[in-house]
């Protein structure tokens, strides 16, 4: 069973992240996972290809993410880009989906 304390925090980090992401999320985002661990947050952002312009785009919500906190939290980023199906892909898939674009199969 889930603690109701805990499930509370990864609900607020959820919508701190909804929030940072307004208006960022360009059709080169295909996935955006999020993770509560005991000292903070880990944010996973999947690409569909790499593109400097959407590395600022996740610089930016990171920003945003952490201007959302009140007190500090150690927010680790991790950013794939894969083309791959997402169940073709060999990488850890944090607890929570954020945002997942509608893909053909």
């Amino acid at each position: 069973m889930t603690n109701p304390q805990i499930m509370n925090e990864e609900n607020t980090q959820v919508l701190n992240l909804v929030q940072a992401m307004l208006g960022s999320i360009t059709p080169n985002f295909r996935y955006v996972f999020l993770k509560c661990t005991p000292t903070g947050v880990l944010l996973h952002f999947l690409l569909e290809h790499e593109n400097l312009e959407d590395r600022e785009e996740i610089d930016e919500i990171v920003f945003e993410f952490e201007a959302l906190q009140l007190q500090f939290i150690d927010v680790e980023v991790v950013v794939s880009v894969d083309k791959r199906a997402l169940g073709d892909l060999n990488i850890p898939i944090p607890d929570r989906t954020v945002y997942g674009r509608k893909e053909t199969v």
